[in-house]
């Protein structure tokens, strides 16, 4: 009989500590700044709007909202979130783009050290 492994998931709790534990070393950015850029992270929709985190701190996320209809590429509203407002899927996409960020870091510390 096949043995099947199950990975440890991780808690809603455990994704944000990490988050913010990442953050609190490396600091806050911009999705932009990242060397491949995701896009921004899908925190919901609403009709014809849709909201990306795209800035990242220890305490909340910038979500901007856009119309993805629109002709003009700048968002039309701002909020910040808090982490323990988001669904846990968003969670572990900003833990991918905030581990990707510390990934980045450590290479160029790496550079710089050699």
């Amino acid at each position: 009989m096949a043995k099947h492994l199950n990975p440890t998931r991780m808690t809603k709790q455990e994704i944000i500590d990490r988050i913010k534990s990442i953050l609190n070393v490396e600091g806050c950015f911009w999705i932009g700044e990242l060397e491949v850029e995701p896009g921004g992270v899908v925190v919901g929709e609403l009709g014809k709007f849709v909201g990306l985190a795209e800035y990242f701190t220890e305490d909340y996320v910038e979500v901007n909202i856009y119309e993805p209809s629109s002709t003009s590429s700048d968002e039309i509203d701002t909020y910040d979130a808090k982490y323990e407002d988001l669904d846990e899927d968003v969670l572990q996409s900003i833990l991918l783009v905030v581990e990707q960020r510390e990934a980045e870091n450590i290479r160029t510390e790496k550079r710089i050290s050699n």
